[in-house]
């Protein structure tokens, strides 16, 4: 099939149902709210926000005009606006499958988790197209629910088997609940129908277990050669490009097409390292010597954070938990960050200024308020963990606000741990260090040494994991990490390859496989890494 045809055929869809939706609305209103909803996908909040409000002027209370207008609000932050605005429209359109998952979305993001699932369930019922099982699909999936999802996406796959996005989101659920060769079969289609082809070129090796052959080498190496210059999709096809040859064992061609990728990315995503270093200087001097903690000090001993690079052992170490029948692995929560911004709204100061005129009173709020954020995780095992790499430059607020939590701080080679970031394209505005040897270098230092200060003065409740230990005395290392965690001894966390669960991580392939210990890549480089090893051998400023 042919990318006009099944380009063609997805506008001939889109346009079918912004006609049904818009039903009622003089065509230069329809029309405002379409570019509305191109603004907002683009992220020009302010343009989408002009043509909102001259569309509102003649037609305030049609359930478009709200559903955009909460769709803006939503992606502001201003989620108690954007619930009335899709309150609003449903009070109109009442089964409006589309609409309820956004109000899903919001009810998730205020931590009213029951009524978000709620929401979602009233969604699937309603559904009756694609576009609103495809909808209901992409929250199940942001929300954590896998095989939900993956169902949603099958369904609306049943509509219209040409939809790109809903067979990547069946793609990437099946991989998260461990089946790569059913996604890479997914990706593969894609391909084929040259449709959606870097995002799936990209994510099939990304699954870092797939591999590909001679001759969907030169088409990979034809479409990265023929992509645009400007947009991911050329560093999404030069990153896979990359793993490809390193998994074909040509380094230097790697080599090459990683620093093309990297370029690429760096481009959309500027990261000023002096900066990011001076900001954590500040978080320690604003926790040194401070011992003010929550009020309850018993609160957060359900709770265990897993921190660190990417790259560097945290989805083995919450897989090796999860395996515990006491523990549920919650993956990368938001929750931490979000209770931070909350305080720092509230205080009209950016954390970590206000650290020091926090009270036990405010530092147990803040702990209540995460508890319940993320309540859902603890439903059906008594403890939770929460594995977003970045919370460890919250670790002393974690720690002060949920006094019984523990932390576990991953550390891994440092040469192993940024080539593996310096690999991979993450999510924009969440890793923009990965991109650059400096960067990266900068990134580790100042990552580890404050884990290092953090397990220095509060070594009953941080601890630093080494990968490297982790491999060589799995048992031994397993028995300390649990004793540290509180949790009795269960061989079963020896089998942490076996726990079924969903892993939403780009390691979900790796880790359930048993342990390896042929994990080192970089040494492969040789004299091509040789800066960045420079860099990474230079003392840290403490």
């Amino acid at each position: 099939m042919s990318t006009r045809r099944t380009d063609s055929a997805a506008t001939r869809a889109s346009n079918r149902i912004h006609a049904q939706r818009t039903t009622g609305l003089p065509p230069r209103i329809a029309a405002l709210l379409r570019e509305a909803e191109q603004l907002l996908n683009q992220g020009d909040l302010r343009r989408a926000e002009l043509a909102l409000t001259t569309a509102a002027i003649t037609a305030p209370e049609h359930p478009e005009t709200l559903r955009w207008s909460g769709t803006l609000e939503f992606k502001r932050g201003r989620f108690q606006h954007a619930r009335d605005e899709f309150l609003r429209a449903l009070a109109h359109r009442p089964e409006d499958a589309v609409v309820l998952c956004l109000l899903a979305s919001v009810q998730a993001e205020l931590g009213e988790d029951t009524n978000a699932l709620n929401l979602l369930r009233k969604a699937a019922e309603c559904a009756d197209d694609g576009m609103a099982w495809l909808s209901v699909g992409m929250e199940l999936d942001r929300q954590g629910y896998a095989d939900d999802a993956l169902a949603a996406a099958n369904r609306a796959l049943e509509f219209n088997a040409d939809d790109a996005v809903a067979r990547l989101l069946r793609a990437r659920c099946m991989y998260a609940l461990g089946n790569a060769e059913g996604a890479a079969a997914d990706y593969r289609v894609l391909i084929a129908r040259k449709s959606n082809t870097a995002a799936a070129w990209y994510a099939m090796l990304d699954q870092k277990t797939i591999r590909i052959d001679a001759q969907e080498l030169i088409a990979l190496e034809r479409a990265e050669a023929a992509a645009p210059a400007t947009g991911d999709d050329r560093a999404l096809l030069a990153f896979a490009l990359g793993k490809a040859y390193e998994d074909a064992g040509q380094y230097d061609k790697a080599f090459a097409a990683l620093t093309r990728a990297n370029a690429y990315a760096r481009a959309e995503r500027p990261w000023n390292p002096a900066a990011f270093s001076t900001q954590v200087d500040a978080v320690r001097d604003a926790f040194d010597g401070l011992t003010t903690r929550a009020d309850v000090v018993d609160q957060g001993g359900e709770v265990i954070f897993v921190v660190g690079l990417p790259r560097s052992g945290t989805t083995l170490v919450e897989q090796v938990l999860a395996a515990h029948p006491q523990v549920e692995g919650a993956s990368e929560l938001p929750y931490l960050y979000r209770v931070v911004g909350e305080e720092s709204h509230r205080r009209e100061q950016p954390f970590p200024q206000w650290v020091s005129a926090a009270t036990s009173g405010d530092w147990g709020r803040m702990g209540r308020r995460y508890l319940q954020l993320s309540a859902r995780w603890r439903t059906q095992r008594p403890r939770a963990t929460d594995k977003l790499p970045a919370n460890w430059l919250l670790a002393g607020a974690a720690m002060a606000m949920l006094p019984a939590a523990r932390v576990i701080g991953c550390r891994r080679d440092a040469i192993e741990t940024c080539w593996s970031c310096y690999k991979q394209l993450f999510a924009k505005d969440l890793v923009g260090f990965a991109y650059d040897f400096d960067s990266l270098a900068a990134y580790w230092h100042d990552c580890d040494r404050l884990c290092r200060y953090w397990a220095g003065r509060e070594p009953e409740r941080f601890r630093i994991q080494q990968y490297e230990d982790f491999v060589a005395d799995p048992e031994g290392q397993v028995r300390a990490l649990l004793a540290f965690c509180g949790l009795e001894f269960d061989a079963a966390c020896l089998r942490f390859h076996e726990a079924q669960r969903s892993v939403r991580t780009a390691s979900a392939a790796q880790v359930r496989q048993p342990l390896r210990q042929d994990t080192a890549r970089s040494a492969r480089y040789g004299e091509l890494l040789a800066p960045l090893r420079s860099l990474l051998s230079k003392p840290a400023s403490q």
